[in-house]
């Protein structure tokens, strides 16, 4: 297999001459334009010309983003959907610059002599600029000089429909007039859109038509029970459920080459967990969802390698790191393991996320009921809020215990 540093380097050179490419077609289509305005090329011929470029440019962008992205993985990066546009963004951010900077060189040198018809008058400017322009390409991209504070920021926004707040509702009861009774986390306002989230089911997408809190008809409710009146655009097939949770956070539960870790269910699950926690349908539930979800944890490296990407890496024991600890209120001398649902929730521990030597991992429920071996008490889901729990020692130990985890983390990782 090639060697890692090889491979990130030649997906470097590969990218960075796709990059060049791109912005001298740009510089050549400014020398079609002015020569075109002036008569020198004619209709037919330019639009030949034109379509060519286009061509050209539309081949660089696609070699643009592979060979980024393969950079990207070999540095670790994962978590890309954070960036999705940034590659294509600042390519034409860039050559838009160059376009007013070698318009304005290319007119002062040339007046209406034509260098398409002549290539030997070719101003070297146009090879310095594009050269210096997909290197600028890099620089701006590379996200290393993005804080990890606002890499979280971002991440808190891309994965809600709203952006500036989230919200769960819980789904307690199903009225006979098609009201949903239930409660609510954080803001919900009527004609929100929401993704609706039960169990192993595809998400689907419903819009909040109508909100009653307290026996009358309200255009939003924070923090307390409601009544909520939904409708479902592309009547998508879903069956609900008790304790469906409607959220306007989208779901990721992958442990693939993108990772995202948001977990709308369990949070909702949280804010009315003290409410139901002698209910054994809405526990057996709960732990079926905590089992099987991804979550945050905050570490620390002085490895530049690990912190010169994405804030978020996979937990694949790739980098030396430690893991931060909380105590618990109830046992405030003992340290537990802090891990969280969701980028909101993460972004509410404020010390530790805005030192520059913190990473973002994400581990399954599996990996981080091991870091009880390394002398943590229990584990603590989103010890900051908005709803946290904390599950002891014995408790995990409890779960890991049951005859379905069993079956299908334990007995299968021994057979395989």
């Amino acid at each position: 297999m090639m060697n890692r540093k090889i491979r990130k380097t030649l997906s470097l050179l590969a990218g960075l001459a796709a990059g060049f490419f791109f912005v001298l077609c740009v510089c050549m289509l400014v020398m079609l334009a002015i020569d075109f305005m002036n008569g020198e090329i004619s209709p037919g011929a330019a639009f030949l010309v034109l379509f060519f470029f286009i061509l050209i440019m539309f081949g660089c962008m696609c070699l643009i983003i592979y060979f980024n992205r393969r950079f990207d993985e070999g540095e670790g990066i994962v978590a890309k959907t954070i960036f999705k546009g940034r590659w294509p963004m600042n390519v034409l951010f860039v050559s838009l610059v160059m376009t007013v900077l070698f318009s304005m060189i290319y007119i002062n040198e040339t007046q209406t002599d034509s260098l398409l018809r002549s290539p030997g008058q070719t101003s070297p400017a146009l090879f310095i600029l594009a050269l210096l322009a997909a290197g600028f390409l890099y620089i701006r991209n590379y996200h290393r000089f993005i804080p990890r504070n606002k890499q979280i920021k971002a991440a808190e926004k891309i994965f809600s429909l709203n952006r500036k707040r989230r919200f769960t509702f819980l789904a307690e009861e199903f009225l006979d007039d098609g009201g949903i009774r239930g409660t609510v986390q954080g803001e919900l306002r009527a004609n929100d859109n929401a993704y609706a989230h039960s169990g192993s089911q595809d998400s689907i997408k419903v819009k909040i038509t109508r909100i009653f809190a307290e026996g009358k008809k309200v255009s939003s409710v924070t923090d307390g029970k409601a009544t909520i009146y939904i409708s479902i655009p592309d009547k998508a097939p879903f069956t609900w459920y008790d304790f469906t949770v409607l959220s306007n956070t989208q779901a990721g539960h992958t442990l693939h080459k993108r990772i995202d870790a948001e977990n709308p269910r369990i949070s909702g699950m949280l804010s009315a967990y003290s409410e139901y926690m002698d209910d054994s349908r809405f526990m057996s539930t709960f732990i079926y969802d905590c089992v099987h979800g991804n979550y945050l944890v905050a570490a620390k490296t002085d490895e530049t390698d690990a912190l010169s990407g994405d804030v978020t890496e996979a937990m694949n024991g790739s980098h030396s790191v430690l893991f931060q600890a909380v105590s618990s209120s109830r046992e405030p001398d003992k340290s537990v393991f802090p891990v969280f649902t969701d980028w909101d929730a993460l972004s509410r521990y404020e010390n530790i996320m805005e030192d520059e030597k913190t990473l973002v991992l994400i581990m399954d429920f599996q990996q981080a009921s091991e870091m009880l071996s390394k002398g943590y008490e229990g584990v603590v889901i989103n010890p900051f809020g908005p709803s946290s729990l904390y599950l002891s020692k014995e408790y995990i130990r409890s779960i890991k215990s049951l005859d379905g985890y069993r079956k299908e983390f334990i007995l299968k990782e021994d057979s395989e």
